[in-house]
């Protein structure tokens, strides 16, 4: 009965945290950023042309559908193979549309690593290993995003790849070289810190804090590096053919993430081999970018960086407000309609057992 309070309270703790307006702000600021795209498309008048579909559209529409599904399937494995548990799908699938929700109703920069620790120990999982899980995934989706750059840098010129229709394309670049410092140092002291020597990454985090404004974060500070050490305890020793398969649900992650959008666009129009690559990579330029967006998910920053970026793959101009529609449903507003739905049956567990108690 200890135990069933214990979540009872745990339950409640994560209640306090989420608000009606954590929901609403989010669609009300998507909705501005769709505004911002019309006004721009129709501040010359009404374009002239009508919404087309390209030849064989509906195989586009299916492939942006089973794209959204292998997103998230890759999600779950990796899940499945950190937890080194047999979690169910149902499982799975909880902690995964649990933990987007999160990332989805915070700003980009917070993320919802904070609360996925407490999603995967409801599950089943130690608290122990679910924070090494959940330090390793993050881990591993920086740096995705830190070795993918200098990998496109190989593929793409450099002009081409920061060029963009926008108001604020130098702005970008600063935002980019901004984000991308952030994560390479972010990714740096955890490599030190999980894979080289974790007590290095220890009185580095000790330097780091003892900055006098930094001082009132020392014991959070602390706290991240002594679960980082134990992160590296966990994982250290694990066999290759367990990293292969972390490393390529990881790439499914993001991967799919990316080619969503091309999908949506050649719903309307076709693209080249090259523009493909293009539109991919700058997606991953905007993932960048969105890291230090300050509302939750990005949303309305991430609508109008969408139109800025990739309006030059679009023949008409009538139709990037429903291809950025058809992106964000998939890619986001997605999780807040999923985390509406599952968040209140999660917590409504921990009411039935406080009820039970006190009624006892």
């Amino acid at each position: 009965m200890d135990e069933e309070v214990k979540r009872s309270k745990e339950n409640r703790s994560v209640a306090s945290r989420f608000k009606p307006s954590m929901v609403i702000w989010p669609i009300l600021f998507g909705l501005i950023g769709v505004g911002v795209m019309l006004w721009r498309e129709m501040k010359d008048g009404l374009p002239h042309e009508t919404l087309g579909l390209a030849d064989h559209w509906w195989v586009f529409v299916l492939l942006v559908l089973l794209f959204t599904l292998f997103k998230d399937f890759s999600g779950m494995y990796r899940l499945r193979v950190m937890s080194g548990a047999p979690l169910t799908f149902r499982q799975l699938f909880r902690i995964r549309m649990l933990y987007e929700f999160t990332s989805a109703v915070t700003p980009s920069a917070a993320g919802g690593s904070s609360l996925e620790v407490l999603f995967i120990h409801r599950e089943g999982i130690k608290v122990s290993r679910a924070t090494s899980m959940t330090i390793l995934a993050l881990f591993l989706d920086e740096m995705l995003m830190i070795v993918l750059f200098p990998l496109l840098l190989l593929l793409i010129p450099y002009g081409e790849l920061f060029t963009s229709n926008g108001y604020f394309q130098y702005g970008y670049l600063w935002a980019f070289i901004i984000g991308y410092a952030m994560k390479f140092v972010w990714v740096t002291l955890l490599f030190i810190g999980l894979f080289c020597k974790p007590s290095i990454f220890i009185k580095i985090n000790s330097v780091i804090f003892s900055i006098k404004w930094l001082r009132k974060y020392r014991y959070r500070g602390l706290r991240t590096a002594v679960e980082i050490r134990q992160c590296a305890q966990e994982f250290r020793h694990e066999s290759f053919g367990y990293w292969a398969r972390l490393i390529l649900s990881t790439v499914g992650i993001w991967g799919f993430r990316f080619l969503i959008a091309n999908m949506a666009i050649m719903i309307f129009n076709s693209l080249s081999g090259m523009e493909n690559l293009m539109c991919f990579a700058r997606q991953y330029i905007l993932g960048i970018v969105g890291m230090i967006v300050p509302t939750p998910g990005g949303s309305g920053f991430a609508e109008v960086m969408f139109g800025d970026f990739l309006s030059e793959f679009i023949v008409q101009a009538i139709s990037i407000v429903a291809i950025t529609s058809i992106w964000r449903l998939c890619t986001y507003y997605y999780y807040l309609i999923a985390g509406v739905i599952i968040l209140p049956q999660w917590l409504g567990k921990s009411r039935l057992i406080k009820n039970r108690h006190e009624s006892k």
